[in-house]
């Protein structure tokens, strides 16, 4: 299969707030294709998948590099129920090639058209009290460094390499293979339905402990925000309604533009509309049902939070945004995580509840980091690698107990920084600006 190679295009993120034009977009689909783009392209070298980091993550002027053609699974255990698979394909097309083998993901993001390696590398997460970010699933790595070297690298193998590879930005070398912990395919029934905020609060803590997949969605102005549960069964999948989720969203941006500065109409049209909500009950396969589509595009700051501090947390960005901010309409997303022993992983040394923020990608985000970053960081907060932060080195070594031995091994495996564009830098290595 001949590779792709562009030049001259300019590269957009998801939401349209990260730009950039590389200087060439390459998409090998060997690994000796790989080896010779990153030992001869022009640096810096990034890796995308879906472009959904909000941050410049993948922004290059050097090399942009798109493993997609590189395959999906390559090999599968069924004894461990471990499978090595093309680290830059999309969640979305190896969940159902996995369930051929009678494997699944433990468990899924929010939304599942990110690349495997993309999701990796930023700590990207789901939610449930016992299950951790997706990186935690990770035993091994084939990883391309910087002089072309495909290494692999496990606990047993190269330990210092793999345990930096399992969030790493990309700032280590490519990842051009993971194996990943899975489980046996299993269904799961999902219900959501719409209550008072108060009572939600009032309930949420218990309901991480006993469900299996627990998070809600706070609508600004309502009073009201919608659960969403899974739990595992052997029950028979039911027939599933198209989602209306996007329909909805636009719903909401529909209300706030009708009567932007009249909140008391906005709050009594969603209160009725939330006292209607027929919600979900519905059985299927765990990856179709974890995962949603969101093709409303929206900028994001998501913070990982101490548990004991986040609900109190979260009172606080609803009071500003319902105070200062009626522009906001898009829900605020609660979730909560496992805790891992993972370098750069936000979930490092204690379960957290992460909170994010969204605004409609056409509406100003400046208030992210004025004025709800702050409170986020007050409570002890770590950002997601891939949403919109505002913290540099120093600030991320403060969060961090292991910041800085992920630094000397990346130091050492890519000593003349062939990954690393100013903003990777700015995390890693603020002194080679």
């Amino acid at each position: 299969m001949p590779d792709t190679v562009k030049t001259g295009e300019r590269w957009t993120n998801w939401s349209g707030n990260q730009t950039a034009k590389p200087a060439v977009i390459h998409e090998p689909s060997t690994p000796d294709a790989l080896k010779d783009i990153v030992k001869t392209a022009p640096g810096p070298i990034r890796v995308v998948g879906a472009g959904h980091s909000f941050t410049p993550v993948a922004a290059t002027d050097g090399t942009l590099l798109k493993l997609d053609r590189m395959g999906l699974v390559h090999s599968v255990d069924p004894t461990t129920k471990r499978a090595w698979v093309n680290a830059g394909a999309r969640l979305k097309d190896l969940s159902p090639e996995l369930e051929k083998h009678g494997l699944a993901f433990r468990n899924l993001g929010d939304i599942n058209v990110q690349s495997l390696a993309g999701a990796i590398s930023t700590a990207t997460h789901g939610t449930g009290e016992t299950l951790a970010c997706l990186s935690a699933e990770t035993t091994a790595f084939k990883v391309m460094t910087a002089n072309g070297d495909l290494l692999t690298v496990s606990r047993d193998q190269d330990r210092d390499i793999f345990e930096a590879c399992r969030v790493s930005l990309g700032a280590i070398g490519v990842l051009v293979e993971a194996e990943i912990q899975l489980v046996d395919a299993y269904r799961l029934h999902r219900t959501t339905w719409a209550e008072p905020l108060d009572e939600l609060l009032s309930k949420a803590m218990k309901r991480w402990q006993t469900l299996r997949n627990y998070e809600f969605f706070y609508v600004p102005f309502s009073g009201y925000g919608i659960s969403i549960a899974h739990e595992e069964t052997d029950a028979r999948a039911t027939e599933r309604a198209d989602a209306d989720d996007d329909d909805a969203v636009l719903g909401l941006k529909r209300a706030r533009d009708y009567a932007p500065d009249d909140i008391a109409s906005r709050r009594q049209f969603l209160e009725r509309a939330f006292s209607n909500f027929e919600g979900e009950d519905v059985i299927g396969n765990s990856w179709q049902l974890l995962a949603s589509e969101r093709n409303v595009p929206f900028n994001e700051m998501e913070y990982h939070l101490p548990a004991d501090a986040a609900l109190g947390v979260l009172k606080e960005v609803i009071d500003y945004i319902e105070r200062e901010r009626p522009d906001v309409f898009f829900p605020i997303e609660v979730r909560k995580s496992a805790g891992d022993d993972i370098w750069l992983s936000p979930f490092n040394g204690e379960g957290r509840i992460s909170i994010a923020v969204h605004a409609f990608a056409e509406d100003a985000y400046d208030f992210f980091f004025s004025d709800i970053e702050p409170i986020f960081r007050r409570a002890g907060g770590r950002p997601h690698w891939g949403k919109l932060h505002s913290l540099g080195h120093d600030e991320l070594q403060a969060l961090y107990p292991d910041f800085a031995r992920f630094c000397e091994v990346r130091r050492r495996v890519d000593p003349k920084g062939r990954f690393m564009t100013p903003y990777i830098k700015s995390l890693f290595a603020p002194e080679a600006e």
